[in-house]
């Protein structure tokens, strides 16, 4: 069944609302289409004429079926095009003029009545750069005309002055695109919905994005998924991550952007490479376009081979930084050394000179390289700026023929990011890859790979999470917002499958002995009710039993000064051989995110954890934990016994869970710290912050 806005982005019939010669936006659109042979109708009340061609005043007096109409006139007008082309049965329009929402509440009226317009037909923006087709050349955009190939890459962004760059972009590193999308304020097309029309399209292999808000997570991770099942990978880049970028992005689309290590965890977790900017997000996606899927390498072995020593150390590093193995291949020494004498390492390997005058060299290298199965992919580093095609031969033509030969990928590859040379196309047409910038080209290796090896693993859905009932108990004011007394958070976790270290709540007035306690001293001694504690110093460590009344005392009179709660919790002085951190931030953007890293003060001093969008499953959080070990985040936590991932992966998913269900009454939940030691995790102290100022009787 054809997808609903298949008729929009593939229209054979195009109307131009507001065509004059005037604009230069009119003229950018309507000279593509007429060049690329679209079958065009001009619409203008005012003018007879436009472009030679006679106009029509509006939709209804063209007399036939259209598939798409761009929209050029002015916000109130645009209204009433909207209108009439819903009447006439019309594919899809596409409104590119701003005043609607963006604009303040005015604007936000503005944009409800163009959603009652449309009628439910699609409606590509307002405020947006609409879309061009490479393909089929139609050309439903305000974006500059630029160089733009036609290739395998879809580009789908919520900023639409950035289709120009992303064009300019691929031109210069022999990337095409099949279409470039605009969304802007998504009033009725949503971002997710361009990408599950991709994953869909026949010209399209790889999908990239340029993120500002999600406005609906889950239309937008379910598209993600339908995309990857269709063996289309995913590369994003979230826009707004500094304090001053979120408040332009706000302005600039009227949305309110959520903190960036939130989507690119959630991005992370679904299988979305991630880029930091534009030029890494085109950098990123390079293979997906040069390579059919059939030899995207899984990225598990490199072989470098280099003319240079400098070349090959710095191919090294770069490797390493980007977390791309590159193995010894010390098998292979003894055969390279017939070649290259005294060579001393064969990854990556550094030719000599000698291989400049003698192709011979190359080729035997390339051909036990392509023989080793340690690697799936090689990668010769050359300039691919036109100036050196003669001068590289010894190292392109070798490439040239191992490619022919092996299944395995072969890169030829710049280390210093110039404008490719025309020799690049003959390359990239033979099945070699072509790299502009070593670190550039690694990184497309990298996420191509990722998606590869990801792409393999069976991942089953997350189960469905219950909503839980809010808990019984009434909320404390705090200086953090409303808290669930610790008592009842840690009831909650114990309900969760957390474990939890034993304590005991002392209120005010009661007696307080060591001896009617379940547990032996020395005892930890904190204020039950009061978040960060440790900033009111109301923590008291190692205290023994003759000194629990007076610890006590102070500590009640320490919450009388700061007029907080005055009941006392007591628990045993555990021994941990590691603090970890974990919690849940029930009430972003993209719903409920759990995190995971070092506990104690390390959490704040460090700021380095790890975050999923719950609920997920086991799968997805030892992921997660192996990353974080992976970098080094828990290197200072070594631990006698180590402790078992899976578990803390368990404990991980249960968080997650408890997130999701009570994602209608919590705003927050901090286990800090989950201690390790004999007894393998426990949670030790909790602290869950509700949405408002919930109570019991209020829900």
């Amino acid at each position: 069944m054809p997808h609903r806005l298949n008729r929009l982005f593939r229209p054979r019939n195009v109307a131009v609302v507001g065509a004059s010669e005037n604009q230069a936006r009119s003229n950018s659109s309507v000279n593509a289409m007429l060049e690329a042979g679209v079958r065009l109708h001009l619409v203008n009340p005012n003018r007879p004429t436009a472009y030679g061609r006679p106009t029509c005043p509006s939709l209804s007096a063209i007399g036939e079926p259209l598939d798409a109409a761009l929209i050029l006139t002015g916000a109130a007008t645009a209204v009433d095009v909207t209108r009439e082309a819903a009447s006439l049965d019309v594919g899809g329009v596409v409104v590119i003029g701003a005043g609607f929402r963006e604009a303040g509440a005015e604007g936000a009226a503005r944009e409800q009545s163009l959603i009652d317009a449309a009628a439910g037909m699609p409606l590509l923006g307002p405020n947006c750069n609409g879309f061009i087709n490479v393909v089929n050349g139609a050309r439903l955009s305000g974006a500059p005309r630029m160089p733009l190939a036609r290739g395998r890459l879809g580009f789908v962004t919520h900023s639409g002055a950035t289709i120009g760059p992303m064009g300019i972009a691929g031109a210069e590193r022999g990337v095409g695109f099949s279409f470039l999308i605009s969304t802007g304020n998504e009033a009725v097309v949503e971002m997710s919905e361009c990408i599950d029309f991709l994953a869909q399209d026949q010209d399209t292999q790889a999908i990239c994005l340029l993120v500002e808000t999600i406005r609906r997570p889950s239309a937008f991770f379910e598209a993600v998924r339908r995309a990857q099942e269709a063996g289309k990978p995913i590369v994003a880049l979230k826009n707004g991550r500094s304090r001053r970028g979120r408040e332009i992005a706000t302005s600039h689309t009227g949305a309110v952007t959520d903190e960036a290590w939130i989507y690119e965890a959630a991005f992370k977790q679904h299988g979305i490479a991630v880029a930091r900017d534009l030029v890494e997000l085109m950098d990123r996606a390079v293979l997906f376009d040069q390579i059919p899927p059939s030899r995207w390498p899984a990225a598990r072995g490199l072989a470098v081979v280099s003319g240079s020593g400098g070349w090959a150390a710095m191919a090294g590093d770069l490797c390493e930084e980007e977390n791309l193995a590159l193995p010894a291949l010390s098998a292979l020494r003894d055969r390279v050394a017939r070649v290259i004498p005294g060579v001393a390492t064969v990854n990556p390997l550094d030719l000599t000179g000698a291989a400049m005058t003698n192709p011979q060299i190359m080729e035997s290298v390339l051909e036990d390289f392509a023989g080793c199965p340690e690697v799936d992919a090689m990668m010769v580093l050359w300039p691919v700026v036109a100036e050196t095609l003669r001068a590289g031969n010894a190292f392109v033509e070798p490439a040239r023929k191992t490619a022919a030969l092996t299944d395995k990928l072969v890169i030829v590859s710049s280390i210093e990011g110039g404008q490719l040379g025309p020799f690049a196309d003959h390359l990239i047409k033979e099945g070699i890859a072509v790299g502009r910038g070593l670190r550039s080209t690694l990184r497309a290796l990298k996420t191509t790979g990722d998606f590869v090896r990801r792409r393999a693993r069976k991942r089953d859905a997350p189960a469905e999470c219950a909503a839980l009932p809010y808990p019984d108990a009434s909320a404390i004011a705090s200086s953090a917002g409303p808290m669930l007394p610790f008592s009842e958070t840690m009831a909650m976790l114990h309900r969760a499958g957390i474990p939890v270290a034993p304590f005991r709540i002392i209120r005010a007035g009661e007696p307080l002995t060591a001896d009617g306690l379940e547990f032996k001293p020395p005892f930890v001694v904190k204020l039950a009710d009061v978040p960060h504690r440790t900033q009111m110093d109301a923590v008291r460590l190692r205290v023994q039993a003759a000194e629990l009344v007076q610890v006590a005392a102070e500590l009640r009179i320490l919450a009388a000064r700061h007029n907080v709660p005055p009941d006392i919790v007591v628990q045993p002085q555990l021994g941990f051989d590691a603090e970890l951190f974990m919690g849940v931030k029930a009430d972003t953007a993209l719903g409920p995110i759990a995190v995971c890293g070092l506990g104690g003060i390390l959490v704040e001093l460090l700021r380095s954890i790890g975050g999923l969008r719950a609920p997920f499953t086991p799968g997805d959080a030892e992921d997660l934990l192996a990353e974080l070990e992976d970098n080094g985040i828990f290197a200072a936590a070594q631990t006698r016994p180590r402790w078992d991932r899976s578990e803390l992966a368990d404990i991980l998913v249960k968080v997650g869970r408890l997130g999701a269900g009570a994602q209608a009454w919590m705003s927050s939940l901090d286990i800090n710290p989950l201690g390790f030691g004999t007894q393998g995790f426990i949670a030790v102290d909790g602290l869950c912050i509700l949405k408002g100022q919930l109570t019991k009787s209020s829900t």
